[in-house]
């Protein structure tokens, strides 16, 4: 097998971390090593609070972490155009960055791989932080292994994107599957609340991802608006390089996050990342989600919530799942499940241990007043962890969405907001 780089050997760790090679217990939430080393380490680096919580807000009595505050909104900011190629662009909203991918997936990876190349190859350096925390067998070997074994299942079209984006960089076709596959997992939280939860019944779905703020990823983070040929568009929360999805939208009122759960070694499957794209390009509706999910085979077990607001005659609708390679489970708002405990009419709700009882509790307090605002502040501190990496809230009815990323220094739900509108983003191209 060919050697490679060592700094590229680090970031196609992230390979192995998405597919759960690292040795986990299989139960839910046990999270690996790794994962745990990330969150405790950063206990001597607690951000301090950027806003005070005032003795009256809600969220007061939510949680005892020093830096609670509250949700704050960036100011709204005109798109400036920073460079293109070809059907894509990257623009600039404020103190960040939309990432513009249009055509055939080809063409996607290689106006990925040419408007963010130097970022792409930067990053791989960074992910050396990853490669210290130790893998105990012949690296080189598992990772072909786990290739080996997956790449039956990924669909042609992402392999045609990785080509595209290995041409543009000038990067081996293995090099770049460390970033297709990289998501971060085994901590994260998420929510979807409609009907009778909310102030005004819309849908309101939020996503906590909180792995490796440590490593400074946040200075490559972009949104990315795909728009490929002959499927749905959609925005990915992401980072450049990141072929893959694990916090999106789509134009068709779908919205989507996950949760890493247990398992290792568990390669027979699509890879989570790519999984959860299928169903954004793809899927239509939640029955479309439902089937894809059911059909696909899958790697290690991860949690999602899945909403749509077009459900139930635009009421909008949500589920949970609890997905392995053996078997999936699918829990509906309002339903009792052993590791989700707490169920309320017209919400579901995902997270592990401590902080699944603070999301509860908060939902509980506010219930049926719940606004963006307040949906914001639910992910405050408390549900967010220390190593909270990006933030998101989706409106899917009228497809708004908020984004945060976070610094070394500060967890994204203590940073600004920034507002976006993938209706808007998908109409024009803006100017310099």
């Amino acid at each position: 097998m060919k050697k490679f780089p060592t700094s590229y050997l680090h970031l196609l760790l992230i390979l192995l971390l998405s597919l759960g090679v690292f040795a986990q217990a299989q139960e839910a939430f046990e999270v690996s090593e790794v994962a745990t080393q990330a969150e405790t380490g950063l206990d001597a680096k607690v951000a301090q609070p950027t806003a005070v919580l005032p003795s009256d807000h809600w969220l007061v009595g939510t949680s005892w972490e020093e830096d609670m505050v509250p949700a704050v909104l960036a100011p709204e900011a005109p798109r400036k155009l920073l460079k293109e190629h070809g059907a894509g662009y990257l623009e600039q909203i404020g103190d960040t960055r939309v990432l513009h991918l249009k055509g055939s997936y080809y063409d996607m990876g290689f106006q990925h791989g040419t408007l963010m190349k130097e970022e792409i190859f930067d990053a791989a350096k960074r992910i050396q932080l990853v490669g210290r925390m130790g893998w105990k067998k012949n690296f080189e070997k598992s990772l072909e292994e786990a290739w080996e074994r997956s790449k039956a299942h990924i669909p042609e079209k992402f392999k045609q994107e990785m080509q595209g984006l290995s041409d543009a960089t000038g990067m081996s076709v293995e090099q770049v599957r460390g970033f297709t596959l990289f998501s971060e997992l085994f901590h994260c939280s998420g929510f979807a609340l409609w009907g009778k939860a909310t102030a005004d019944g819309e849908l309101l779905h939020g996503r906590v991802l909180d792995y490796m703020r440590y490593a400074g990823l946040d200075r490559y983070a972009l949104v990315i608006v795909h728009e490929p040929e002959g499927a749905n568009a959609f925005a990915n929360v992401a980072y450049s390089g990141m072929l893959g999805c694990v916090t999106g939208m789509s134009e068709k009122q779908i919205g989507i996050g996950e949760m890493g759960g247990g398992g290792s070694e568990q390669w027979d499957g699509m890879p989570m990342a790519l999984l959860l794209r299928e169903c954004l390009e793809t899927a239509d509706t939640l029955a479309d989600v439902r089937r894809i999910l059911t059909e696909t085979p899958r790697t290690c077990r991860y949690f999602y919530v899945i909403s749509d607001a077009k459900a139930k005659e635009g009421r909008g609708d949500a589920f949970s799942v609890d997905a392995s390679p053996e078997k999936i489970q699918f829990v509906e708002q309002n339903e009792k499940d052993g590791k989700f405990y707490r169920p309320f009419e017209d919400a579901v709700l995902i997270s592990g241990g401590e902080r699944y009882g603070c999301l509860a509790d908060r939902v509980e307090k506010m219930y049926g007043k719940i606004t963006p605002q307040i949906a914001l502040d639910i992910m405050a501190r408390g549900v967010s962890m220390k190593s909270n990496m990006h933030n998101a809230l989706f409106r899917p009815k009228t497809l708004d969405f908020w984004v945060a990323n976070c610094t070394v220094r500060i967890p994204s739900c203590n940073r600004p907001y920034t507002h976006y509108n993938l209706n808007e983003l998908l109409k024009e191209k803006p100017g310099k």
